[in-house]
């Protein structure tokens, strides 16, 4: 099943687009500002509010240190009351899910708390990662969708 972790082999045919959109992928998880199991949660926040059964059970190779009782917390919606996630990464996944529902809907003090925990750098990588995050679950989708000829079923 195609799913944002393994877009890249359905979209190889594209060529030198492909390979571009499977570096900017691989880009997101080498990086300084956010740790890759916190980046992968917000992933899992993104499949949970898509309600995208195929990537809520996708595993993630290049996030391997992710709890099992983190990513059941926040396929669970629990994540914000859970005593054991750290109060950085919930500023984090509070951002993501404003950011998922509209982007001009994020509070000053949900991005403000970001910035404070990972920086103003952190908070601009954080939002270029939602977006490329959203438009691959987003993707994955459409091409599941049309290989099961889903989308002439959905109208």
């Amino acid at each position: 099943m195609i799913s944002s972790i393994t877009l890249d082999d359905a979209l190889a045919r594209g060529g030198p687009s492909a390979a571009s959109f499977a570096r900017l992928w691989r880009s997101l998880w080498d990086q300084p500002y956010l740790p890759n199991d916190l980046l992968e949660l917000c992933r899992l926040t993104f499949a949970r509010l898509h309600a995208d059964k195929v990537e809520m059970e996708s595993g993630n190779a290049l996030a391997p240190g992710i709890a099992s009782h983190q990513r059941q917390a926040v396929l669970a919606d629990r994540a914000l009351d859970d005593p054991a996630l750290p109060d950085d990464w919930k500023s984090v996944l509070l951002f993501a899910e404003y950011y998922w529902i509209d982007t001009q809907s994020i509070p000053d003090d949900v991005a403000d708390s970001v910035k404070a925990h990972h920086g103003e750098a952190g908070l601009v990588f954080l939002i270029e990662a939602l977006g490329c995050l959203d438009g691959r679950i987003r993707t994955a989708r459409c091409l599941r969708d049309l290989a099961a000829g889903g989308l002439a079923n959905d109208r």
